[in-house]
């Protein structure tokens, strides 16, 4: 049985641990291998999740099946909307269902923080963008961003919910 909970530090090594695999699996044929290296060190690092972990802004929850991490998500508070900044889950797992469950708690918690917005950006290329389409987000501007010495070439997408 599959549960969602707030993350807590110590699923820090396991979210790194299924961030390199997913990222490997999911963007090895978008961006350079070195780029995915770079991001990975840049965005998953103990001590920034950790930071992040304790900051009232920012929101993670973890997707799990008895001690094994499935999935998670991390957003962020901004002034007037919800950013999904990370979901990923393990390549295994993409297609069973599990992606709309987080996002109906994602989707649970916005509303609860009083927000009714959610923004993310997803690489051009990136197959997720279809299951956001699914979940009612539409692309609302392409947008490069430079991160280091290299790019990311991603729609911003949004979501209005009720």
């Amino acid at each position: 049985m599959s549960e969602i909970l707030k993350a807590s530090e110590n699923q820090i090594p396991a979210i790194i641990a299924l961030a390199k695999r997913t990222w490997y699996a999911t963007y090895s044929s978008l961006v350079p291998l070195e780029q995915i290296a770079y991001m990975l060190d840049m965005f998953y690092s103990e001590p920034l999740l950790r930071e992040q972990m304790n900051d009232s802004k920012h929101h993670f929850l973890v997707l799990i099946e008895g001690d094994e991490l499935l999935g998670y998500s991390h957003c962020i508070e901004l002034d007037n909307k919800v950013k999904l900044s990370k979901l990923y889950f393990a390549p295994e797992q993409q297609g069973k269902g599990l992606g709309k469950l987080l996002m109906n708690a994602i989707e649970d918690e916005t509303r609860s923080l009083g927000f009714s917005l959610i923004e993310l950006c997803v690489n051009r290329g990136n197959a997720a963008q279809y299951f956001y389409e699914k979940m009612g987000f539409k692309v609302i501007e392409s947008k490069d961003f430079p991160i280091g010495d290299y790019w990311m070439n991603d729609f911003v997408m949004q979501k209005v919910i009720s």
